[in-house]
């Protein structure tokens, strides 16, 4: 007798269409896309909710071609860099910060 996979439960549609985003961005976990592929076999409209994000996501995709110009993605990327550290004393009342930037090394 085989063994019930616990990654097939049921779940109703509405946790369905809460994780569906999850799916159509491949960010969940092999249990959660179980689970949501199990009940997108046997729920036509959680299906088709699911294939419209999915055509979405695949239009918005290709029509996101412009790049930003070359000031504004050094600005960007000096920002992403940039590493904030805040530190609270033992007292839980003094807060320190502190801002460093990464330098930028080009591979040789």
């Amino acid at each position: 007798m085989r063994e019930h996979d616990p990654r097939l439960s049921e779940i109703d549609c509405h946790d369905a269409r809460r994780d569906l985003s999850l799916l159509v961005d491949l960010e969940c976990d092999d249990a959660c896309r179980s689970r949501l592929e199990h009940h997108l076999a046997g729920c036509p409209e959680c299906r088709e909710m699911f294939l419209s994000e999915h055509r979405l996501k695949a239009k918005l995709s290709k029509s996101c071609c412009e790049k930003a110009p070359p000031r504004l993605r050094e600005r960007l990327m000096v920002e992403i860099r940039r590493t904030t550290v805040t530190t609270t004393d033992a007292d839980g009342t003094t807060v320190i910060h502190r801002q460093t930037t990464v330098e930028r090394r080009d591979l040789p």
